[in-house]
């Protein structure tokens, strides 16, 4: 008994000392990924550099999502179909969200920088299903 004990108070130990490093990077990266609050988001700048087509894969499906400006408002829909006004969420950058009026479906949306600084992705969540898309280049 004393051994077993010895050996999951080693292991939990072990594990705890592995974790304490990993979860101090995690907070750093989090820390450095929070942008300054110090001037407001320019909305104008922020959807010239979101609006474009994403294509969404799902399995063996596939979804082209055009995102567009009118009024220095996004709006985003399938090609084809009436576009939607897609509405930022105060308080977190690069989130949107939009409650379709025919379906009354709701999403969210975020969109993602690369490396470079560049919106080259969006993450969309629906119905506890997160599907990702990525911006079409052409």
């Amino acid at each position: 008994m004393k051994r077993s004990l010895s050996f999951v108070l080693t292991a939990v130990l072990a594990l705890a000392c592995l974790a304490a490093p990993m979860t101090a990077q995690a907070t750093a990266q989090a820390a450095a990924q929070v942008p300054a609050q110090d001037k407001p988001m320019d909305m104008k700048k922020l959807i010239a550099e979101i609006i474009g087509e994403y294509e969404f894969a799902a399995g063996e499906q596939v979804l082209i999502v055009q995102f567009t400006e009118a009024d220095g408002k996004l709006f985003g829909a399938p090609p084809g179909e009436t576009p939607e006004e897609i509405h930022p969420v105060e308080g977190k950058p690069l989130y949107f969200d939009i409650t379709l009026a025919q379906s009354g479906q709701y999403y969210e949306l975020q969109f993602v920088r690369n490396d470079q600084g560049v919106i080259d992705k969006c993450v969309m969540n629906v119905g506890g299903m997160v599907i990702e898309g990525a911006k079409i280049i052409k």
